[in-house]
């Protein structure tokens, strides 16, 4: 998974910020109909992608596969992406990004630690729980450590303390919660956000210590 994760250091959500040079240039609202093109074009590929996971193995899946049920051209396709593991990136950015936005509220900005922990790993369950396909799909294409990647860079770049002694605490955290996570996953969702809110919360409040 080498390859995965270079490609997630590289490849990061896209926002909606326009640079100052297309703020004065003449043909920007040709520029800004062709992002949303290809913001179009990128979410029907994402999506199909996701469902065709769902049908057979990823490995089996083809561009052209890809395409057909995107509805795009290969042309389109590839003006957007030069691999499936680089849509699976795109997805995995996604969710990562719309997760830390969800937390921001409960998150303490200085150290990166729940504010509320309840309200944070119920928002969290919330928020997987809504994605739930696309999580089951990248677990299915073997893209899981892509996540957890992504969940400790999410998690250090919300927390001002770079401390070795911080930085080390989040990726414990950020394991921990990952595992948790996959568990979920595996059992198909099987407990509901409240069972596994309150689980959560037992262990957030339990010393390693005590049996």
């Amino acid at each position: 998974m080498k390859n995965n994760k270079t490609h997630t250091r590289m490849y990061k959500r896209r926002g909606n910020v326009i640079p100052n040079h297309e703020l004065y240039s003449p043909n920007t609202s040709q520029h800004q109909s062709n992002k949303e093109t290809n913001r179009l074009t990128r979410e029907a590929i994402c999506t199909a992608l996701v469902f065709l996971i769902q049908e057979q193995p990823f490995n089996k899946i083809t561009i052209t596969d890809i395409v057909k049920r995107a509805g795009v051209s290969r042309t389109a396709y590839y003006n957007n992406y030069s691999s499936k593991q680089e849509i699976l990136v795109d997805l995995v950015d996604s969710l990562i990004f719309e997760i830390n936005q969800k937390l921001l509220p409960y998150t303490n900005e200085l150290t990166g630690k729940a504010k509320e922990p309840q309200k944070f790993i119920k928002v969290l369950f919330e928020v997987i729980y809504q994605q739930r396909n696309i999580y089951k799909a990248l677990q299915s294409a073997k893209f899981d450590d892509v996540i957890l990647d992504c969940l400790n860079e999410m998690m250090l770049s919300t927390a001002h303390d770079k401390s070795d002694e911080n930085v080390y605490r989040i990726y414990f955290k950020a394991g921990a919660l990952y595992n948790v996570l996959l568990k979920w996953i595996q059992s198909d969702f099987a407990k509901s956000i409240d069972e596994m809110t309150k689980i959560c919360l037992e262990v957030y409040h339990t010393p390693m210590s005590q049996e």
